[in-house]
């Protein structure tokens, strides 16, 4: 008898930790007709199954913005439980209801509004696109800002337009700058490691507080296990952020380097402009120096050329960002990013012997509210 008591304890505790294998966070979200708050502050609580739900009660993971109704919840049960909810949201109209990026059905039911769980643990707040040059060249992860979905540190002053504006168009510059210097993106490049850019997220997804606005350049190294897989950016990453100000012109980079996912302690860490900020690779290779100069960034390469982003001179970074070489201007690159309509597009001019030549341009579509393309 008291091997089948044991037995049956070692099951169930068994049984309890199958269950409790894996933790995620799910963000609920309703969507609203117009960009109006609640007469009310909404409420989320379970109909079922409300013990494998634990809502996150942290600043800005549960909320209101102008267009959305969001909360975050964990659950550790495995296999996940499709449990059903509801969230109260007075004096709004309610047109969709998602969770992580999925769209859900509900019902409506006065000022309710009634939903089933689905297991997407993406974080559906962090409408982004990677976007790849068709001409080649690093990556760029587009954060798509909108003023009706601001939350965090953002909602405690005026919406920085102008600056996040100018926060795309640097990404974008930099990344075609990057692509025509040559020995930066692979073929003939001394160093080891890749690009990646990102502009700014202003929505404060997970609590993430990208503020104030900046824009990065960030250089990868990568690792590989005992199968030749790659260990994403285990050796090393450098993590610039270029702040910007309402003119669109970058004030300072505060950086970091992360060596086997431990962030370093440097000498320095925060350059101004006219300080030279040198980077080099785990193996001691130059990649380039770089100073932040007259409002923009400057590039030197190592044999010493010279490249440099500069924001436009009669209307700011906010409307274009021009590249140069030495004192040659090469290209004027400008991303205009519609929240409402989902739409980023994506326009490059360049420039023979000062005067305008062949000119590309690209877009990216997406789904406002999940980035969904």
């Amino acid at each position: 008898m008291k091997e089948l008591f044991k037995k049956i304890i070692f099951l169930c505790v068994a049984v309890a930790f199958s269950t409790q294998a894996w933790a995620g966070l799910i963000c609920v979200r309703l969507i609203k007709e117009r960009p109006f708050k609640c007469t009310a502050k909404p409420r989320l609580q379970f109909l079922t199954s409300a013990t494998a739900f634990t809502p996150v009660n942290k600043a800005w993971y549960n909320g209101e913005s102008d267009l959305e109704i969001f909360f975050e919840v964990e659950t550790k049960v495995e296999p996940f439980v499709p449990a059903k909810l509801e969230i109260y949201a007075p004096g709004v109209r309610i047109v969709r209801a998602i969770i992580g990026r999925t769209d859900v059905d509900f019902k409506k039911n006065g000022d309710t509004y009634s939903l089933q769980m689905v297991n997407d643990t993406t974080d559906g707040r962090h409408v982004t696109s990677t976007y790849q040059n068709p001409k080649g060249g690093a990556k760029i992860s587009f954060y798509h800002n909108w003023r009706y979905r601001v939350s965090g540190k953002y909602l405690d002053i005026a919406y920085p337009e102008k600056a996040l504006a100018a926060s795309a168009n640097y990404a974008m510059a930099c990344q075609e700058m990057l692509r025509i210097m040559g020995g930066m993106n692979g073929e003939n490049q001394k160093f080891v490691g890749e690009f990646f850019l990102i502009n700014c997220e202003s929505s404060a997804p997970r609590a993430h507080h990208d503020f104030p606005p900046h824009w990065h350049l960030q250089h990868w190294e990568h690792d590989y296990d005992q199968n030749n897989q790659k260990i994403h950016r285990k050796k090393q990453y450098i993590i610039p952020h270029y702040y910007l100000d309402s003119a669109g012109q970058i004030g300072s980079n505060k950086q970091g380097i992360t060596q086997n996912y431990v962030k370093q302690k440097l000498e320095k860490s925060v350059f101004n402009p006219g300080d030279t900020c040198t980077w080099k690779d785990t193996g001691g290779n130059l990649i380039f120096h770089q100073v932040i100069k007259d409002g923009g960034l400057e590039l030197i390469k190592p044999d010493g050329e010279k490249w440099s982003l500069r924001p436009d001179k009669e209307k700011g970074g906010n409307e274009a960002v021009w590249i140069y070489k030495l004192e040659q201007p090469i290209a004027r690159v400008t991303v205009n990013d519609d929240g409402a309509k989902g739409l980023t597009t994506i326009q490059v001019v360049y420039y023979e012997n000062n005067r305008p030549g062949t000119q590309w341009s690209d877009k990216i579509q997406y789904d406002p509210f999940t980035g969904n393309r």
